[in-house]
């Protein structure tokens, strides 16, 4: 190499020195060493034009030498290979794809922002992205795609004549408002006491138009519209246009499929008279119901033992209480969540609920009905007789696909719902996301989840993707799930919740006084009760980390499961959490879905859950 090809490269690189910051913001690191490294190579490969003269071989020779000691160090950090891992660092689940998937959508979403929204000129008809549904995976899509398009106009369809909103408050927190006025503002508090609305309220301005008006707007312009009270009668995929039920055509560039779950019906009680049997998805079904219990000594039936009907049981109970409302609770497993929860617990739960004053009739099943006067007569397979003025079927959603079967999308027969890939796109330009998606979970396989968070975080992702061109973003995220019933019963959990799967229990228990023993104890004062209380909370027996058979628990002892942690496990893998009365863990939990189960590193593996914990 000779003196002046060398003296070129420190120049280029000492130019390239005092940008390393620049550099940094505008380019990958990788990039910019991959850069310096070509220079410096090319100058070396590069053949002297030149010979160089026999009398300065001296003096170049002392000016590469003293240019060595001053910016060799400099070349060295710069070209240098990145250090190797210490023994025992992983990049778990992907955290470094992450990390960099992370800083692609910020870099975007700022740039987005930052530029001027320039309003396209449409032609009638067409809208650059359409929302099939109006629920909650909607909302999150229309927010995220407006986050990275700000000129985006967005058109979203919804059969409801109402904008999205939450649906989990219809069975939980609205039953429990003291100011009527509240629940007729569809308010509720949430549990830390702030008040909220269910519809939901974003950044965006959402403007409501009927049909009508949909056939005025000449040219969509920028902004959200939602329809309401239509519904998507075809999907032409090839043409990338829908029909209204009116008949009405619309083009589309992008749309999402979010059409939810429509609830199952038993074909049993059809004969109950009209009216007198409804499911529980709508805030129209929570508003007549509602009503319903508004008036006093009213019987009413809920079918179902699983998450709806548990909730609503105790919630309407709750909520009639004072008016002398009777609720009865049908179904056939052996306790409520009989299909999630360890039969032990399951059986507990039942115990709960009925302190919450309902009539729980575990196995059990609706034979036949029939109309009596005003009320309905439901005949159980055992012969029993209950008398209703209302029955509610509470017995799961199936996922809403027919528009998608139609459209010739791809269904999964196994678990309902459309095949999606990993960036929850069904087809070129045609997304899905919430109830009715199947998708493919990177840790625990391919999935199909009904719960409210898995909505709002489908959605986002599938609307990132859609307003993109450039990201790929895969869905990854582990949704979590909550309940209350009751006040001795909240729980969240995260993962794969089957009550067919081994299970692994970790208990603080604290057994509670008998009733009879209650009965005979001293009258104290509320304050020294408090202070009882208080002295005997550390005292709890310490549970062993192994399965607890039904035997061990009997019902009738009034065991108090105060706190705790359920593991689900398949193939001696950890596929899902269920943390009992035990809060704000949800993180940790998805940091170990997915790992094996050793007996022996059990202690560890729970420490970060309290459970414990004096």
């Amino acid at each position: 190499m000779s003196s002046q090809a060398f003296r070129a490269a420190l120049r280029s690189t000492a130019r390239f020195a005092p940008q390393r910051n620049l550099l940094a913001s505008s380019v990958a690191p990788r990039q910019a060493l991959f850069s310096l490294r070509q220079t410096a190579r090319s100058y070396a490969s590069h053949a002297p034009h030149t010979t160089p003269a026999a009398h300065h071989s001296e003096s170049d020779a002392a000016w590469v030498i003293g240019s060595l000691l001053v910016f060799g160090p400099l070349i060295y950090k710069l070209t240098a290979p990145p250090p190797k891992k210490k023994a025992g660092e992983s990049d778990h689940h992907h955290k470094k794809e992450e990390v960099v998937e992370e800083a692609a959508e910020e870099e975007e979403t700022a740039a987005a922002a930052a530029a001027v929204p320039v309003a396209a000129k449409h032609e009638k008809d067409y809208y650059p992205y359409i929302l099939i549904g109006a629920g909650t995976a909607s909302f999150a899509a229309m927010e995220a795609i407006r986050e990275k398009d700000p000129s985006a106009a967005i058109l979203i369809i919804g059969n409801e004549e109402i904008g999205p909103y939450m649906r989990p408050p219809l069975s939980k927190e609205m039953w429990f408002n003291k100011d009527e006025e509240t629940t007729k503002n569809l308010s509720f508090k949430d549990w830390q006491g702030k008040e909220r609305n269910i519809v939901l309220h974003g950044k965006e301005t959402i403007q409501s138009i009927d049909q009508e008006a949909l056939e005025k707007i000449e040219s969509a312009e920028s902004g959200v519209k939602l329809l309401t009270g239509a519904t998507v009668e075809d999907l032409n995929i090839a043409e990338q246009s829908l029909t209204l039920n009116n008949g009405k055509v619309l083009k589309y560039g992008k749309v999402l499929l979010a059409t939810g779950g429509v609830p199952k019906t038993l074909p049993v009680l059809k004969g109950a008279g009209e009216g007198k049997v409804t499911t529980f998805r709508s805030v129209e079904d929570f508003k007549k119901l509602h009503s319903l219990v508004e008036s006093a000594n009213k019987k009413i039936v809920i079918v179902g033992g699983g998450f709806l009907g548990s909730e609503l049981a105790v919630a309407v109970s709750h909520y009639g209480k004072e008016k002398n409302v009777k609720v009865t609770q049908i179904f056939p497993e052996d306790g409520n969540m009989g299909l999630v929860f360890p039969r032990y617990l399951s059986k507990w739960t039942t115990s709960q609920v009925e302190q919450e004053g309902v009539n729980v009739k575990p196995n059990s099943r609706v034979a036949s009905t029939k109309a009596v006067g005003e009320q309905v007569e439901l005949t159980l397979e055992n012969g029993e007789k209950v008398l209703a003025d209302h029955v509610v079927v509470a017995v799961g959603i199936e996922a809403n696909v027919e528009l998608a079967k139609k459209a010739g999308l791809e269904l999964d027969e196994q678990r309902g719902g459309v095949i999606v890939n990993a960036e929850l796109q069904a087809r070129r330009n045609v997304y899905c996301a919430g109830d009715m998606t199947s998708f493919h979970d990177v840790t625990l396989g391919r999935r199909r989840v009904e719960h409210y968070d898995n909505a709002i975080l489908g959605g986002r992702v599938a609307g990132q993707n859609m307003a993109s061109d450039k990201l790929h973003k895969p869905y990854k995220h582990q949704s979590m799930f909550w309940s209350d019933l009751g006040p001795h019963i909240g729980y969240e959990a995260v993962g794969i919740l089957d009550s067919k799967l081994s299970t692994v229990s970790i208990w603080t228990k604290k057994p509670t006084v008998a009733a009879a023993d209650a009965a005979a104890a001293e009258e104290v004062t509320k304050e020294e009760s408090a202070a009882a209380d208080k002295k005997d909370e550390g005292k709890r027996e310490r549970a062993t980390a192994t399965p607890l058979p039904a035997e061990a628990v009997k019902v009738e002892d009034k065991e108090k499961y105060n706190k705790g942690l359920v593991l689900y496990l398949k193939d001696k893998k950890i596929v899902g959490l269920l943390m009992w009365n035990n809060f704000g863990k949800v993180e940790d939990a998805r940091k170990i879905l997915g790992q094996v189960y050793d007996t022996e590193k059990v202690e560890a593996l729970v420490k970060p859950f309290g459970i414990h914990e004096e």
